[in-house]
């Protein structure tokens, strides 16, 4: 490492970069830039050159940079802006490198709501986009204002009309995405396969497209007798613009920047230095953005190289290769190579696909085996056809031809997807470690390595006294290897039982964990959040390590509380999670009888069992009870006859009400006033509806705390002010989901502590 200076720098700007950032650091953190006053959430103008623009059905994605606010005739310039306008048929309003001016409300990228939910405001900021615009009009002020960005844009729309005319629809999605960057096209189901086989890497613009397409375009260019140092500048180029072309991602730009020193290498006759190279890439990209450091695609690109250029050469001992081998040989060294491989990129990255992916690939390594020795010739096949189509006439037809191969092998890639699925445990969900087992693994996974190169030491010196120490090193490095996967793996809770209201907007969603590893979902659905189920539900579950949802009771059949687990349902018939679901505990209600039975045939399909749940039914698992106080009629209305339960553990005791209101709410307070318990948490019903939790309710139960699940701004005007006026009187503390985030009750068998996602804020 001495001899390599740029690894060491790379190193120390990193950890410089972090100090400065957990020193709070403007630059440097997730604290958003100001803007001038009463601006954020009024209308506004902005004005910017568009670098990117996604078109879908109902609306634009325009990516704004050189963005100025302008506030009574005067320009105030502003970071980056993501802008959201509604549009007809999908038609784009404005391509890139024109000017813009868009009229809209300037929001905050907003913090994660729940634990497990992916960080928009991380992933965003590293890319330098700092707000959100909801544009209501938009005039271009001119079409070519950036010239380059113009005609970049239009050689990657031909891109994509080559693409589309030769290669078939139902694979063109992950061509697209392989080729041009965009993955628009590319469906979830598709996402899921290939993440089951771990091969998500395949859908990114990474180092191995750059390298094979640049390697490619230098030697074609030396065939036709280009000069070395024209063909290595030129090579050089063209992969700097292809990079930029598809996104600028921070796989792309490293191997760009990595590809760049190796054309040097060759121009200048000296030797090319892998590590120097995989430094200098993550130097500069932290000093164009320091906030990569915090991004999963940044820490996973450089992660493998790492584990490819430093874990690999001290892992695995050199073996003398003989000259001459024969087909299987050059088989079985191909084979050693990949499992080698696949271990090392699959050690350097294990705490950062835990971290923010939650699970892993079982059988990714094996299956990559396979994969990785074609995904040359899908990406050379699919770029021939890709050009080919681009061409007039009968080109088409050879281009269609040119792309078969790589379109069989993408289908044999989701077919192996498929059935990886139906093998019993395909992903491993291991949910999000602390970042302090992280450091605890890196540590031991440097000893390891350190003892390894000791062990090959002595080897090599074969000195009999130090044959016991050379034993004793040899078992001690797989040691560390397995403790530092134990570390990263083994959850101890620091409770006995952990209630979790999540934010899912305008609706409800609670799970019950306990120490035992026992989950219980209460209700899942959202009126004002699309894909609540994907995109909060699911998240949640797998940051916390839930391989299997014991139960879900669904207190009734409105969207807004049932929608999320629909969804999750659905997902699990697919195969697009590896969570498994026990029970759906439903109540009857005339009303909604068909709903019920179509979410019940639903459950079936998954193999999960249904049980109707009714007033006095109670569920025990260990100490842990569920009470139901449902109202006895279930002709009531679908609100009025909601499913009411009691959750309970020790002397902890918390309420779920759904959306129970009028004589409904009368039977459950007659229910509860026979149990003359003291209870802990109230779930407010109706999302704080004045309808509901009257006053006579209220002074009966006498809740340490209230929580009202509810969206910002909602429609229905909840919680309504005659509900807070009743919480007030009572003197209980309420919190509203819109306002923290995610709130956390953790009761350790004596006391509960009530936590927030986001800052604490004062109880009303």
């Amino acid at each position: 490492m001495t001899k390599r200076p740029l690894c060491i720098a790379a190193l120390v700007w990193a950890a410089v970069l972090w100090l400065l950032g957990t020193a709070g650091i403007p630059f440097l953190g997730f604290s958003p830039p100001r803007l001038p006053e009463k601006t954020e959430g009024s209308q506004v103008l902005v004005s910017g050159i568009v670098y990117r623009a996604d078109s879908y059905t109902q609306s634009n994605y325009l990516y704004l940079k050189k963005t100025s606010l302008i506030l009574n005739s005067e320009k105030y310039p502003i970071d980056n802006v993501k802008v959201k306008i509604r549009t007809e048929n999908g038609k784009l309003l404005a391509e890139p490198g024109s000017k813009v001016l868009i009229k809209g409300a300037l929001e905050e990228i907003p913090l994660p709501a729940n634990p497990g939910q992916f960080h928009e405001r991380n992933y965003n900021y590293a890319r330098k986009v700092k707000w959100y615009l909801e544009g209501s009009e938009l005039r271009v002020q001119e079409e070519k204002a950036e010239i380059f960005l113009f005609w970049q844009n239009w050689l990657k729309r031909k891109l994509e009309e080559g693409i589309s005319r030769s290669i078939r629809e139902e694979v063109r999605g992950i061509f697209l995405a392989m080729i041009t960057g965009e993955k628009g096209e590319l469906s979830q189901e598709q996402k899921s396969l290939f993440a089951s086989i771990g091969g998500s890497h395949v859908l990114a613009i990474s180092g191995l497209h750059l390298s094979v397409l640049g390697w490619g375009f230098y030697k074609v260019l030396r065939r036709l007798q280009i000069p070395v140092k024209v063909a290595g500048l030129a090579s050089s180029g063209w992969i700097f613009f292809y990079g930029i072309m598809t996104g600028s991602s921070a796989s792309a730009m490293r191997a760009a920047v990595m590809f760049g020193a190796a054309m040097g290498a060759v121009i200048l006759g000296r030797t090319y230095d892998f590590l120097s190279s995989v430094a200098l890439a993550s130097i500069l990209l932290l000093a164009e953005s320091p906030l990569y450091l915090y991004d999963s695609s940044f820490l996973l690109s450089f992660g493998a190289v790492a584990g490819l250029g430093v874990i690999e050469p001290l892992l695995f001992s050199k073996t003398r290769e003989k000259k001459e081998r024969n087909g299987k040989d050059k088989v079985i060294k191909a084979l050693g190579k990949g499992i080698r491989s696949g271990i090392s990129v699959w050690l350097a990255t294990l705490p950062v696909v835990m971290y923010f992916f939650y699970e892993i690939s079982v059988w990714g390594i094996l299956v990559n085996l396979a994969v990785l020795p074609t995904v040359n010739v899908v990406l050379i096949s699919g770029v021939l056809g890709c050009v080919l189509g681009m061409l007039p006439g009968g080109w088409i037809l050879i281009g269609k031809a040119a792309a078969m191969p790589g379109t069989l092998l993408v289908l044999g890639y989701l077919k192996a997807g498929e059935l990886v699925r139906r093998i019993p445990v395909y992903m491993w969900i291991t949910g999000r470690p602390e970042l302090w087992k992280c450091g605890v693994y890196y540590l031991l996974l440097l000893a390891a390595l350190l003892l390894k190169q000791g062990h090959e030491k002595t080897e090599r010196r074969k000195i009999w006294k130090q044959r016991f120490r050379k034993w004793i090193r040899a078992w001690i490095c797989p040691l560390f290897l397995i403790l530092g996967v134990l570390v990263l793996s083994v959850r101890i809770p620091g409770y006995a039982l952990r209630i979790v209201f999540l934010d899912v907007g305008q609706g409800d969603c609670a799970c019950i964990l306990t120490r035992e590893g026992s989950c219980y979902l209460i209700d899942g659905g959202s009126s004002s959040l699309f894909s609540v189920g994907r995109y909060r539900i699911l998240p949640f579950l797998k940051s916390q390590g839930v391989r299997k949802v014991d139960g879900i009771f669904v207190s009734h059949m409105d969207e807004d509380h049932v929608n999320g687990i629909r969804e999750f349902l659905e997902m699990v018939q697919t195969g697009e999670t590896a969570v498994k679901i026990g029970y759906l505990f439903l109540s009857e209600c005339r009303e909604t009888q068909d709903e019920i039975k179509n979410l019940e045939q639903l459950a079936q399909r998954v193999g999960c069992r249904t049980v109707y749940i009714r007033a006095g039914t109670e569920i025990k698992e260990k100490n842990l009870i569920f009470h139901c106080f449902s109202p006895k009629n279930n002709s009531m209305g679908s609100n009025e006859g909601s499913q009411v339960l009691g959750v309970s553990m020790g002397d902890f005791d918390a309420l779920f009400t759904g959306d129970v209101e009028g004589e409904g709410e009368k039977h459950v307070q007659q229910a509860l006033e026979v149990q003359k318990k003291s209870w802990e948490i109230l779930k407010i019903a109706h999302h704080g509806s004045r309808n509901s939790t009257s006053r006579d309710f209220l002074e009966m139960l006498c809740p340490d705390i209230g929580i009202i699940s509810c969206g910002k701004d909602n429609r229905y005007g909840h919680p309504h002010g005659e509900l807070l006026e009743r919480l007030k009187y009572k003197k209980i503390p309420t919190v509203q989901t819109w306002q923290t985030g995610a709130v956390t009750a953790d009761w350790d068998g004596k006391s509960t502590k009530v936590s927030f996602q986001y800052k604490q804020i004062m109880l009303e």
